[in-house]
Parts: C-alpha cells; sequence; structure tokens
C-alpha cells in the first residue's frame, strides 16, 4: 500500500469513512430519540388511572401518596410534551437518512473493495463515485438536524479512524 495522499481515490476512501460515521452518528441518535419516545409512553401508560399499578396499596401511604402525585405531574406533563416533540415524524425522518447513509455505505465499501482487489482506481469507480457523491448530496439535503451533537460526533469520528487507518486503504500507483 502506498500512502500517497493526493491521489483521488482518497475521495473514495474519505466518503467512505464519513458515510460510516453518519450512520452510527443517526443510529445513535435514532437510539436516543426513541427511547426518549418509549420512557414517555411508560410514564403516561403507568400513570393512568385504570392502570394496575394504581392499584397497588403503596400508594395509599402517606409516602406513596406524594410520589403517586408526583408521578401524575410528570405523567401529565409527558402527555402535553409529547405530541409538541412530534418524536414519531422525528423518528421516520431519522430512519430515513439512516437507511439511505446504511446503502452509500454499502456502495462505497464496493468501491473500495473493487479498488483493491483491482488494484487500480478505474474509470467505472470513478463514476460509481460521482453517482455516491450525488446520493451524499440528497441525503446531505434530508438532515432532521438544525443542530449536531459534536461531542457524540468526535467520539464517533476517533472510533472510525481507529478502524479504518489509512494503512486500511489501498492506493494504486497510478
Amino acid at each position: 500500500m502506498i500512502d500517497n495522499e493526493n491521489h483521488p481515490v482518497w475521495g473514495v476512501y474519505d466518503l467512505y469513512r464519513s458515510a460510516k460515521l453518519n450512520v452510527r452518528y443517526y443510529s445513535a441518535r435514532l437510539h436516543r430519540i426513541e427511547s426518549t419516545n418509549i420512557g414517555m409512553e411508560l410514564v403516561i401508560a403507568a400513570c393512568a388511572p385504570s392502570s394496575a399499578i394504581a392499584a397497588l396499596w403503596f400508594w395509599d401511604t402517606p409516602f406513596g401518596a406524594l410520589v403517586w402525585k408526583l408521578l401524575g405531574v410528570i405523567a401529565a406533563i409527558a402527555a402535553v410534551a409529547k405530541p409538541i416533540m412530534m418524536l414519531p415524524k422525528k423518528m421516520k425522518a431519522y430512519n430515513e437518512v439512516l437507511a439511505g447513509y446504511r446503502a452509500l455505505e454499502h456502495d462505497l465499501y464496493e468501491i473500495k473493495e473493487i479498488i483493491s482487489q483491482n488494484q487500480k482506481y478505474g474509470r467505472e469507480q470513478q463514476m460509481d463515485f460521482k453517482k455516491a457523491l450525488k446520493r451524499k448530496g440528497v441525503l446531505a439535503a434530508k438532515d432532521p438536524e438544525t443542530k449536531k451533537d459534536k461531542k457524540l460526533i468526535s467520539k464517533l469520528a476517533l472510533e472510525i479512524k481507529q478502524e479504518l487507518p489509512v494503512t486500511a486503504f489501498y492506493v494504486p500507483l497510478t
């Protein structure tokens, strides 16, 4: 392997690592939103007057009554906040972008493997890379976030750099 940082093949490899980063990033963000949604659903369901939890003897004690009232307030806030937060709509948007980045990551992995096997960055791979760049542009336009979690991005980028150092890529001689 040649570590020629000016070779055009690095465009493929950089985009591959970027797509991999986006897959992990949007997976983590989606997981966070899903966890929030499930948590809110559980609180709302558990605190409903008709729930089995509402019938527990513990709530009849002075401390239990206080806790039950506090849970009721939390459930009421969750019930009001949930539609405002539009979590199902956000989950759908994240799922869509995540699916797109997974497909892009796979396509770029395929290009990377063909370059390695053929030991050249041929015209066909260059055309496939141009298509991948266009798909990346479409995905970027569908980004469900206006503000990124920079701490999460830094953590994930470091993981990917460790998994895919420059030595993991084949750089053709010409």
